[in-house]
């Protein structure tokens, strides 16, 4: 984003409120609560869902045009949404974005089912074509959402978003499949979920939206920009992964099925594992990796056993794939998520970039599997060969391309938790409004000799979070408050916490103001005589 009239026509007054008690920061994010975002990420992830048990066995082998159709859609829409967002990105949020998003989806729902009715391929190619872009607003919009929601509720919502969706499935889809008029009730749960999903998103993705745009022209520090293309080739081939084994799945073996209820399983280990893994993030990617690499490896073994051992495998196959492919996923929400709340300035150039990294790595998934498969005649062992190539060169990639890559460690110096930047978007645009800037003592020179060699991370902790009960401060300024009770300066607090050396000495006048502080010595006076 740029700062200009885009970004400061979109400010309005947003509403913030944050609290502290007892350690335990409750958010509520611009346009509801973090329960809208929840419901509309269980939509939409039940969304893609059903657009994939629907787009194969609806239109013959998969992926035929009407199963490349979604795909490239995706990389058409998330290119759109990318250039918008780097050109007008106010416009995103605009009644007319979201009028349009909504009408190219029920035109494209139409098409798809009159298609389906009549077996006319040209109108089922268009209407997911139209959907997909229609779809992929709200994706965006739910992306931008989740940024504003605290960073572990915000992990917590994801994981539990992704395996209820599951959970749900494996009693919905077994009984839509025997419903009367073919494969019209999974598509009518198709429009269901975008239309739930899209009530959910529009009202607070557009808050969470208008908020970013106001901290872009609050930002007083433009040189900070997110490494996107190291995210996006992280994403891609997440995504050519995602759509590898989507054709693997849903290809020429969908007779077989997938337990539903062992990836919903599968998914609340990831729940449990991730809770007490040092990195949450990393434990799900490697999770997710070991998943798909034992689905992968199954393959060539499928065509050496008999009819009954090899639908056994296939359907064994089918199921670990699956589970490896939605931690993938749901990985993927989550990094949005955080990368959007560490720049909020460039959130919504960050969430469409990643999207469409993500949208070209499964389309190319998606070819790959068709052109292996396409060789199967000249040579039956060739997609099992390209299976085994495949998970070396995942295990490659983790081992050598990620050997000192953490999702978590990329986070660990994140500007603003998930949820707590708008604190700061606030306080900024107070400060850039106020005509008269009151001078306080610099927090620049070096800490003072206090000794804390006594005191332990957890008692400084704990007393800072007293002080900011009592004093009522805001997330941003508790943050800024531990870290001058350490002794930190203000430059280490501006790189810490990336946001300029200004951000930094209103925040600290703020905060002296409230704890009636004249001085760092003061403060860190304050939280040694505090007692918890």
């Amino acid at each position: 984003m740029s700062n200009g009239e885009d970004g400061a026509a979109a400010c309005g007054p947003v509403e913030v409120t944050s609290a502290s008690e007892g350690g335990r920061v409750a958010t509520k994010g611009p346009g509801g609560f973090p329960l809208r975002c929840g419901i509309a990420l269980v939509a939409i992830v039940s969304n893609a869902l059903a657009l994939n048990l629907f787009v194969g066995p609806s239109a013959g082998a998969y992926p035929s045009y009407a199963g490349f159709a979604p795909a490239l859609a995706a990389v058409v829409a998330y290119g759109v949404l990318l250039i918008v967002s780097r050109k007008r990105p106010a416009a995103l949020g605009g009644p007319a974005a979201a009028g349009g998003a909504a009408g190219l989806f029920v035109v494209g729902a139409l098409l798809v089912a009159g298609g389906y009715v009549t077996q006319s391929t040209p109108a089922s190619l268009v209407g997911w074509l139209l959907a997909t872009c229609g779809t992929a607003w709200v994706v965006v919009m739910v992306s931008l959402t989740l940024s504003k929601v605290e960073p572990k509720l915000g992990f917590t919502l994801v994981l539990g978003a992704f395996a209820l969706v599951y959970a749900v499935a494996a009693v919905v889809v077994p009984a839509l499949s025997v419903a009367p008029f073919g494969r019209l009730p999974l598509f009518g749960f198709y429009v269901f979920t975008f239309a739930v999903a899209f009530i959910g998103a529009q009202k607070a993705g557009r808050a969470a939206l208008a908020s970013f745009l106001c901290e872009d022209v609050a930002s007083t520090d433009g040189s900070l920009r997110p490494r996107l293309p190291l995210v996006c080739a992280v994403l891609f081939a997440l995504g050519a992964v995602c759509g590898y084994t989507a054709f693997v799945v849903f290809g020429t073996r969908e007779s077989a099925g997938v337990s539903f209820w062992a990836v919903a399983a599968a998914l609340l280990i990831v729940i449990v594992v991730s809770r007490f893994a040092r990195s949450r993030t990393d434990a799900v990617f490697h999770f997710g990796l070991l998943l798909v690499l034992a689905g992968l490896l199954v393959v060539p073994f499928i065509a050496q056993t008999t009819s009954g051992e090899r639908v056994a495998l296939v359907y064994m196959s089918n199921t670990l794939l699956t589970a490896g492919s939605e931690c993938f996923a749901l990985l993927v929400w989550i990094v949005l998520a955080v990368r959007g709340a560490r720049y909020p300035t460039h959130a919504l150039v960050t969430v469409a970039g990643g999207r469409l990294a993500l949208a070209c790595g499964m389309l190319a998934g998606l070819v790959l599997g068709l052109v292996a498969s396409s060789f199967a005649a000249v040579n039956p062992l060739v997609p099992d060969m390209v299976a085994v190539a495949v998970a070396f060169v995942l295990v490659a990639y983790a081992l050598v391309g990620l050997r000192r890559f953490s999702f978590e460690e990329s986070f660990a110096n994140a500007a603003a938790p998930i949820g707590e930047a708008r604190a700061h978007a606030h306080l900024a645009r107070s400060a850039r409004a106020s005509e008269t800037q009151q001078s306080v003592e610099s927090p620049e020179v070096p800490s003072p000799q206090v000794s804390l060699a006594a005191d332990t991370a957890a008692s400084i902790e704990c007393a800072c979070e007293a002080l900011a009960h009592t004093g009522g401060l805001t997330v941003r300024e508790t943050e800024i408050l531990k870290m001058l009770a350490r002794g930190r300066s203000a430059p280490f607090i501006a790189q810490e916490l990336v946001i300029s050396q200004n951000t930094v000495k209103t925040h600290v006048k703020h905060i002296y103001a409230k704890l009636d502080a004249h001085s760092q010595q003061e403060i860190i006076d304050l939280v040694d005589e505090t007692s918890c």
